[in-house]
């Protein structure tokens, strides 16, 4: 069994100006660096055997961050592109409020939150397709596949250092986070319910089952 703690990195520059951020990446805020920090320190007596992160640097610095505070240092640290963020596609970077009314103007819906609270990811992800001047934004089966992708690379790395009940420390996204957990039964509609940097939401993972234990918890 292993006992997935997932992070949601730690504020960024473009989350600051209020802008998407998906595959397009920018630098950890002094804000940012100081809730990495913390969370190390509320996370610092837990061993770890693994810690990783997606392969965007703000999640990588975020992992270096806590890690820095742990009592016991994990022996494997690995980066895994499967957890990076979700891919907004030729959406990406643009001011969050203005782009969300822009592309449901012509649905029955009210920005991210009303599908979220209507629908689910799943419209979220066909809406944003629809209107992705790129056609490069992920699905949602694209994301999901990804995770049980990570999911496996993870179990791969555990039992590889010979380790069956462990704990791992994940770095990964807001919307990455929130879509997971949707699809475990979490409640994620409304502006509470999403990631806050820095946050924790733990998975079990038993093989290729996984079962979600916690949400966006602050430490």
């Amino acid at each position: 069994m292993i006992h997935l703690y997932v992070v949601r990195h730690g504020q960024t520059v473009l989350n600051q100006l209020g802008r998407m951020q998906g595959w397009v990446d920018s630098f950890l805020t002094k804000q940012g660096r100081e809730q990495a920090i913390a969370t190390g320190q509320a996370l610092k007596n837990k061993q770890f055997v693994l810690v990783c992160s997606s392969d965007l640097r703000r999640a990588q610095d975020t992992a270096e961050l806590i890690s820095q505070q742990l009592i016991h240092q994990p022996a494997l640290r690995r980066s895994f592109p499967e957890f990076r963020e979700v891919n907004f596609g030729g959406l990406d970077a643009t001011k969050i409020k203005p782009m969300w009314q822009e592309i449901t103007d012509d649905t029955p819906y009210h920005g991210l939150n009303d599908i979220l609270a209507r629908a689910d990811f799943e419209k979220v992800r066909e809406i944003m397709q629809d209107h992705d001047p790129l056609h490069t934004a992920e699905s949602n089966e694209d994301v999901l596949a990804r995770w049980q992708r990570g999911v496996k690379l993870i179990n791969n790395t555990v039992e590889s250092a010979n380790n069956t009940d462990a704990n791992v420390l994940l770095v990964s996204h807001g919307t990455f986070i929130r879509t997971i957990a949707e699809h475990y039964g979490a409640k994620v509609a409304g502006n509470d319910h999403a990631p806050k940097n820095g946050s924790v939401t733990i998975f079990d993972i038993d093989g290729d089952q996984a079962s979600l234990k916690s949400y966006n918890q602050q430490l």
